[in-house]
């Protein structure tokens, strides 16, 4: 189950409890369900760092600084890039790879597939091949690959931007 279901569940719950002053409050609440996803923080001067990792399921991928599976939206635009999942039911699930002015360390990657695009929040999501990139909530650990497939829109990106497959 996903942290942000965990989340809505612990909320629906505390929202059933006996008295109010039984309740949790909101921080306990945010704790007991660990961190909620959301857009990566960027701060000035922040890298994206991007590597090549090789999935047991997908075969060659992007991964983020963390391991972590990256991916695109089939939906989004690629030319000119344009991310269509920026409303929050969206972005919780499938948190955007950030990149701060456009910087990004990608060894193993070619430069010229890589690039960044402006969200409507005004900040710069990073893309590879025009694909606007995601992380995906469910992914548990680094390496998974949960994501790829899902609703037949979100797959795994290859390092020469296209969909990984083995």
């Amino acid at each position: 189950m996903s942290r942000f279901a965990v989340f809505a569940l612990i909320l629906a719950l505390g929202a059933c409890s006996s008295p109010p002053e039984e309740a949790a409050s909101l921080e306990e609440l945010e704790a007991a369900a660990g961190p909620v996803a959301g857009p990566t923080p960027v701060l000035p001067g922040d890298i994206a760092k991007l590597q090549v990792e090789q999935s047991p399921a997908v075969g060659p991928v992007v991964a983020d600084r963390q391991h972590y599976t990256l991916y695109f939206n089939a939906q989004d635009s690629t030319n000119p890039p344009k991310s269509t999942c920026v409303e929050p039911e969206c972005t919780l699930v499938w948190p955007p790879l950030l990149a701060a002015g456009g910087n990004i360390e990608a060894p193993g990657l070619d430069k010229a597939l890589l690039g960044t695009v402006k969200r409507p929040d005004g900040l710069e999501q990073v893309t590879i091949a025009g694909h606007p990139v995601y992380r995906y909530v469910d992914d548990e650990k680094a390496g998974d690959t949960v994501g790829h497939g899902v609703d037949d829109r979100w797959y795994a990106i290859a390092p020469n931007g296209a969909k990984a497959t083995r």
